[in-house]
C-alpha cells in the first residue's frame, strides 16, 4: 500500500510540474471593489497561477487597517490534460481615511525568479449619513453596453442586482420579448460578487443574467422591464445552512426600468464588398490548390468570424481576372459561439472556381465590415493568391466535329424504319424484382424480430428516459390545441405536466413523487445551467399562478408555450 501511495504521489508531481511548465505563469493583484466607503471593508487577493512559489511578501497597506489575513488558498485542476494551479493570498482591509490611495506591489519567488504584481488604486469616499431607505436597499438595473447602436451590432445587456440586504435567491417572473432584436443568452460571464458605491451607499452587486442583443431595424427600440422575485433573508434569521435547515426568507419583488436603444442606419458610401457585417471581423481565405489545369475545379473557402449578427452577413463577390467561371457561393456553416463573455459568430462560404484559360493569375479576396467604434467601413484584403493554370487534356473540338458528321449524314436517312424491340422476361427488371422479393421479405422479418428482441431487453426505466422528449412533445402538442381553442386551464395543465413529466422520466422518478416544490433540486441533479433552471422554474410558476388565478391571456399563453418548447429542447441538449 505504501508503494502505491508513493507511485501515485510521484505521478501527480510529474503531472503538476508538466502542467506548470506548459501553461503561462502569472502573478496578479485583484480587489473586489475599486471605490469603497470610509467605514466599510473590502478584500484584496494576490494570485499566483501555474507555478509553486515561496517567500511571499505583501505590500505595506499603510493607508488601510488589516482586518484579517493573509488567508491562503491553493487549488489544482486538470481540463483536457492541461493542469492548472493557483496559489492565492487574501487580505480584508478597512480604509483609515478618505481619498485616493495606491496599494503597492506584492512579490513572490518562483524558482530563482521574483515576480511582482501591479499596484492597485482604491478610492475611499464618505458614506451618506443614516441608513438607506427601504426602496433603495434592493434594486435591479438593466445595463446595456451602449444605448446607441447600428443595425446588426452586438449589445450586451446585463441584469444587475444591487443590495444592502442578504439575498438568498432570485426567480425571473417575466422577461422582455426584446421586440426588434435578435436575442441570445450569454451563459459564461463574470458573475462575481462585487461592491459598488452609489450616492454614498455601498451596495453588494452581482450580474444575474446577460443577453446579447442584435438590432434588426432602425429607430428607437424599447426593452420592457424584467420582473424578478427575490428571496431576502429575514432580519434576525440564522444565516448558517445545513442539509436540514435553510435560512428563513421573505419574497421581495423587484423590476428593472424600461431601457430605450436608439438604432441608427448604416451610413452611405459602402464599398461593393460590403455584405452586411457590422462589428469587428476577421477573415481567413483558403484555396484548395495553387496549380490547376483547365479541366479542374478549384475550391475557395472563406471563413468569416466577428462580433456582429452573423445571419446578416452574405458572401462577398470575388474580384477574379478574366478567364474564370465562378459558381454562386454557398454558406456551408453558420454558428454562434461564446467568447470572452460575449457572442462571436462564424460563417463559412464555399466558392467553386473553374479556370478556362491557361496563364498565371493573382487575386485577393476582399471583405468589408462596418466598425461601430470608428463609424467607418473597413476592408480586409490581407491575403493574395497566385495561381498557375495550364492547358488540360480536354478537346472541346471533338464534340463539334461529331455534331457536324451527324448533320451531314442526317439527310441520307430519308425513310427511317422504326421497330419496337421487346425486352425478354428473363433478365428483365421484373424478373430480378420477383426473384429478390422473398429474400428481402425474409431479411426484413429477421431485422424486425431482432429489433423487438432488443426492445424487450431494454429496462422499462431506460425506455422512459429515451422516450422522455417524445412524451413531452406530445403534451406540448396537446397544449397547442388547447391554446387554439382558448382553453387556458387545460393549456397550462398540459404545459406543467410536460415539464414535470420530462424531468421525472429523465431521472426515473415516478410521476406521483414529482412535485413542483422539489423541481429545482431535481433539475440540479440533471447538472443543468443555472439560467436554464431559472427558465424552467419560471414556466412552472407561471402555470401554477395561471391555474390558481384563472388567467386567459392569449398572448401570455403563446409566450409560455414558446418558452416551454425551448426549455425542453435546451434540457434535452444539455442532458
Amino acid at each position: 500500500m505504501a508503494m502505491i501511495r508513493m507511485y501515485v504521489t510521484a505521478c501527480l508531481a510529474i503531472l503538476l510540474s508538466t502542467g506548470a511548465l506548459s501553461a503561462q505563469t502569472t502573478f496578479e493583484a485583484t480587489a473586489d471593489a475599486r471605490r469603497v466607503l470610509e467605514n466599510s471593508y473590502f478584500e484584496v487577493t494576490f494570485t499566483l497561477s501555474n507555478a509553486q512559489g515561496g517567500q511571499f511578501s505583501p505590500p505595506s497597506f499603510e493607508n488601510f487597517l488589516v482586518v484579517s489575513g493573509p488567508s491562503q488558498a491553493v487549488s489544482t485542476s486538470m481540463i483536457n490534460g492541461q493542469v492548472s494551479r493557483t496559489q492565492a493570498y487574501s487580505y480584508t482591509l478597512k480604509p483609515r481615511r478618505t481619498g485616493t490611495f495606491t496599494i503597492g506591489s506584492a512579490s513572490i519567488k518562483v524558482n530563482r525568479t521574483t515576480l511582482q504584481t501591479k499596484p492597485l488604486t482604491i478610492e475611499v469616499v464618505k458614506g451618506r449619513k443614516g441608513e438607506p431607505g427601504a426602496a433603495e436597499q434592493v434594486f435591479i438595473r438593466a445595463e446595456p453596453s451602449t444605448e446607441t447602436a447600428y443595425v446588426g451590432q452586438q449589445i450586451l445587456l446585463d441584469y444587475k442586482l444591487y443590495t444592502t440586504l442578504d439575498v438568498e435567491s432570485f426567480n425571473i417572473l417575466e422577461e422582455s420579448g426584446y421586440q426588434g432584436f435578435f436575442a441570445q443568452d450569454v451563459r459564461r460571464f463574470n458573475g462575481r460578487v462585487m461592491r459598488e458605491v452609489i450616492n454614498g451607499v455601498q451596495y453588494t452587486t452581482k450580474v444575474l443574467k446577460r443577453i446579447a442583443l442584435f438590432p434588426q431595424q432602425t429607430g428607437q427600440l424599447t426593452i420592457e422591464p424584467m420582473n424578478v422575485q427575490l428571496g431576502v433573508v429575514k432580519e434576525g434569521a440564522k444565516r448558517s445552512r445545513s442539509f436540514f435547515f435553510t435560512p428563513e426568507v421573505r419574497p421581495y419583488p423587484a423590476a428593472t426600468e424600461t431601457v430605450n436603444i436608439e438604432v441608427l442606419p448604416l451610413p452611405a458610401g459602402a464599398p461593393e464588398s460590403f455584405t452586411g457585417a457590422v462589428g469587428d471581423y476577421q477573415i481567413r481565405p483558403d484555396l484548395s490548390s495553387k496549380t490547376a489545369t483547365t479541366d479542374d475545379a478549384l475550391t475557395l473557402i472563406l471563413t468569416v468570424r466577428g462580433s456582429g449578427d452573423i445571419k446578416r452577413v452574405e458572401a462577398p463577390a470575388l474580384d477574379l481576372p478574366e478567364g474564370f467561371e465562378v459558381y454562386e457561393p454557398k454558406a456551408v456553416e453558420e454558428t454562434n459561439l461564446e467568447l470572452n463573455a460575449s457572442i462571436e459568430g462564424k460563417k463559412v462560404f464555399e466558392y467553386l472556381l473553374l479556370p478556362k484559360v491557361p496563364g498565371d493569375y493573382e487575386f485577393t479576396p476582399k471583405f468589408t465590415y462596418f466598425s461601430p467604434d470608428s463609424a467607418k467601413y473597413v476592408t480586409l484584403a490581407d491575403q493574395s493568391f497566385s495561381l498557375y493554370v495550364k492547358q488540360g487534356t480536354g478537346q472541346p473540338g471533338r464534340a463539334t466535329a461529331s455534331l457536324n458528321e451527324t448533320e451531314d449524314i442526317g439527310p441520307l436517312m430519308l425513310s427511317p424504319v422504326l421497330t419496337q424491340t421487346r425486352t425478354p422476361f428473363l433478365g428483365s427488371a421484373l424478373f430480378w424484382g420477383l426473384l429478390a422479393a422473398p429474400l428481402l421479405l425474409f431479411g426484413g422479418l429477421l431485422g424486425w424480430r431482432r429489433h423487438r428482441a432488443r426492445q424487450d431487453d431494454i429496462d422499462p426505466n431506460e425506455r422512459r428516459m429515451q422516450a422522455a422528449r417524445g412524451v413531452a412533445q406530445e403534451r406540448l402538442s396537446l397544449a397547442k390545441s388547447h391554446l387554439k381553442a382558448g382553453d387556458s386551464r387545460a393549456f397550462y395543465d398540459e404545459v406543467s405536466k410536460a415539464i414535470l413529466g420530462y424531468v421525472g422520466d429523465k431521472l426515473q422518478i415516478p410521476r406521483s413523487s414529482m412535485s413542483k416544490s422539489s423541481l429545482r433540486q431535481r433539475l440540479q441533479e440533471l447538472d443543468l445551467d443555472e439560467s436554464l433552471i431559472e427558465t424552467v422554474m419560471s414556466i412552472v410558476q407561471d402555470c401554477e399562478m395561471a391555474l390558481f388565478a384563472g388567467q386567459a391571456d392569449a398572448g401570455k399563453m403563446e409566450t409560455v408555450y414558446e418558452r416551454a418548447t425551448q426549455a425542453i429542447a435546451g434540457m434535452e441538449k444539455a442532458v
